[in-house]
């Protein structure tokens, strides 16, 4: 059975790798048990639980002396405990957004599912966003405009240094029946976002700055 979620995965991934250049980097034990103490605090925050398969994963990162090859392989041992992404059926997709045009679908294939707490995807002819997502079981979306242009900053969704467009996500406004857009600079790639969120903070912010249901 399954107990990892794609976010804390990335968690896991991303303080081992940084753990991995302390290694690398440093000839001070006391620095590399300090970053040791860091990935252990960070993987107690992720997890509510003790999970044989985290336990086993951090007794070998644990060791100074692993290469970055034997890491990969460790994350890719871990991969197997992660519940990926549902992709949704295409049908799915056109009642989820019935008031699109000629939807254009996601290209499965360009996902890591074990990575995607989300699902976002460009049309770059209608300049739109798409993003799709799960909330107790149920898929959920939104879209709305994609500006073509890019600026670094912070994410709001992933909270990290990123290259951002503006999205204007357009929303129902409940009992007349219009709509509206409200605005967010967001990681203008969608995959590069979920590779750097490991925490759903910031995720939900985003979904109620655009008063999306969840």
């Amino acid at each position: 059975m399954n107990n990892i979620l794609p976010y804390q995965y990335i968690g896991i991934k991303r303080q081992s790798l940084r753990l991995m250049k302390a290694y690398q980097t440093m000839n001070d034990p006391k620095m590399n048990q300090t970053y040791q103490s860091l990935i252990q605090e960070s993987v107690e925050r992720i997890f509510t639980e003790s999970l044989p398969e985290i336990e086993a994963f951090l007794e070998v990162v644990m060791d100074g002396s692993i290469t970055r090859h034997q890491l990969e392989k460790q994350l890719e041992l871990l991969k197997i405990y992660v519940e990926p992404f549902k992709a949704p059926s295409n049908k799915e997709l056109d009642k989820l957004f019935k008031k699109v045009k000629k939807l254009k679908y996601p290209n499965w294939s360009d996902y890591d599912l074990t990575e995607s707490t989300y699902i976002g995807w460009n049309d770059a002819g209608q300049q739109k966003k798409f993003i799709i997502f799960y909330h107790e079981g149920e898929l959920r979306g939104l879209y709305g405009d994609l500006s073509p242009s890019v600026n670094k900053g912070i994410c709001p969704i992933c909270k990290a240094d990123s290259k951002l467009s503006m999205f204007l996500a357009t929303t129902k406004v409940a009992g007349d029946g219009t709509y509206t857009k409200n605005g967010n600079y967001i990681c203008h790639d969608s995959n590069r976002c979920n590779g750097q969120l490991d925490d759903l903070t910031g995720f939900y912010e985003f979904l109620t700055a655009t008063k999306t249901a969840f």
